[in-house]
């Protein structure tokens, strides 16, 4: 007979209600900072696109009037929107780095976003209150993801992100520890157990499983203040056994306060799938005198060497943006003939272009069996040009950018969030909060508020 275990958060409560802000250390306010900034830029851009905005006005028209305080078309076409651009970012990989392929465990920032920007419009939470609830739920979040090993075939998404979405709500709300503690249970009842060859093959129905998760934290946290009780035997179940195994109850709660696994996140620096960022780093690498945009009739043929997981990913991808970022070929040939890789790089008009085809149709993808060997510690990829005029320049790269070891630096990280939001947020706005959130010189103001009601009042009202 199998005895099952109950799971004690009790620990990882007390932690993000007494967690003081002066406590934290500063490399761990600044990676949260970078993280905040970009999970907020990629969510604004992905409201850029039609399929994003059509989303907004179908739940709208169909939300129930009088709806609880958990609204289900804001918080979902708001995850939707985080995840359609870019929810990577934040991505956390097990410590052990023996999963192949090598998929990221979690990605709470996207979940745990959309409360945010609920509460900062109802309540007019400030920005350091926001910020503060931020870090401490990635960090539980991160935490339930690697503690636990997912099971092969499923994305992260849905799985490890509605406990981020709970602690957020319950914080903000102004509840105690206890209703936490209990929001934090129900939240990690309800794990979306979805494949990853969905997003892979381009099926868009991946985004709606970030905003359903932050959805489900949401409504958590209504039930643990309703005295909804948690079942810590159940949750033990699904991370052991079911979504994930190998749950390991010293990683989950151990060292909190003094080991921050929020600082293993990484920052992606364009928006498509993370095995593809060695080859367009390797890319800029093969092509340094290339300062922006080219025409295709420059570049004769692309031969892109890496490993195996990339490789995988050789078809031309367009029947969807999701598709295309998916697509090695696709997304090497927009940034060649753009310069950049960012929001506005899979909005329909840029996919659809006769030139974008026929460059990715010269881009050739070979795996190479000692790349694949240096996983997963290593995605070494190498890109050859081969161009018209005869020349051939070549560049070569271990690991993509963005990882703890070679982070972005903050003017990246904030070039990339104002290149996401443009269009979405007036400058007003942008620079109230590059100022506040990146560099920190007015935490306390309302800029985050102010953004969300500029933002939701016209999507998701």
């Amino acid at each position: 007979m199998t005895i099952m275990r109950d799971l004690d958060v009790s620990a990882l409560s007390t932690f993000v209600h007494e967690t003081q802000w002066n406590d934290i250390p500063t490399n761990v306010t600044r990676a949260a900072r970078t993280l905040l900034i970009d999970s907020l830029g990629v969510l604004f851009g992905g409201l850029r696109y039609p399929t994003v905005q059509a989303l907004g006005r179908t739940l709208r028209a169909i939300e129930p009037t009088g709806a609880d305080s958990a609204p289900f078309a804001r918080l979902v076409t708001l995850g939707a929107a985080a995840t359609w651009l870019d929810a990577d970012s934040g991505g956390s990989f097990h410590p052990q780095g023996h999963r192949l392929p090598p998929v990221p465990t979690s990605h709470p920032a996207p979940h745990s976003l959309p409360v945010l920007l609920h509460a900062a419009l109802t309540s007019q939470q400030t920005d350091d209150a926001l910020l503060k609830a931020f870090l401490l739920s990635n960090e539980v979040g991160m935490r339930f993801g690697v503690s636990t090993t997912l099971r092969p075939g499923l994305h992260p998404h849905g799985i490890h992100g509605p406990v981020a979405s709970a602690i957020a709500s319950s914080l903000l709300r102004g509840n105690p520890c206890k209703v936490t503690a209990e929001a934090i249970l129900c939240a990690q009842a309800m794990p979306l157990a979805a494949t990853l060859a969905v997003p892979m093959r381009g099926g868009t129905v991946r985004n709606l499983w970030t905003g359903l998760g932050a959805y489900y934290g949401a409504v958590a946290t209504i039930q643990a203040e309703g005295g909804v009780q948690g079942s810590g035997q159940l949750v033990f179940e699904l991370f052991e056994h079911a979504v994930s195994s190998d749950l390991s109850l010293e990683t989950l709660s151990g060292d909190l306060g003094s080991r921050w696994h929020i600082l293993d996140s990484y920052l992606k620096p364009y928006a498509c799938a993370r095995w593809i960022h060695p080859a367009l780093d390797a890319w800029r690498a093969a092509t340094p005198d290339v300062k922006g945009a080219i025409n295709k009739s420059e570049i004769a043929e692309i031969l892109v060497e890496t490993y195996a997981f990339a490789a995988s990913l050789k078809e031309i991808g367009t029947d969807s943006d999701l598709h295309a970022r998916f697509s090695l070929p696709v997304c090497i040939a927009s940034l060649a003939l753009d310069g950049e890789l960012d929001a506005a790089s899979f909005l329909p008009d840029r996919l659809q272009r006769a030139s974008l085809r026929e460059l990715a149709e010269r881009i050739q993808v070979r795996e190479v069996p000692k790349f694949s060997a240096a996983l997963p510690q290593e995605r070494p990829t190498r890109v050859t040009v081969k161009w018209s005029d005869g020349a051939t320049t070549m560049g070569e790269v271990r690991n993509a950018r963005g990882n703890p070891d070679d982070p972005l630096d903050l003017s990246e990280v904030e070039s990339k969030f104002r290149g996401n939001v443009e269009s979405i947020l007036d400058e007003q706005a942008t620079e109230a909060l590059v100022s506040s959130i990146l560099y920190g010189s007015a935490a306390t103001g309302h800029h985050i508020a102010e953004a969300a009601d500029q933002v939701i009042g016209r999507f998701c009202p």
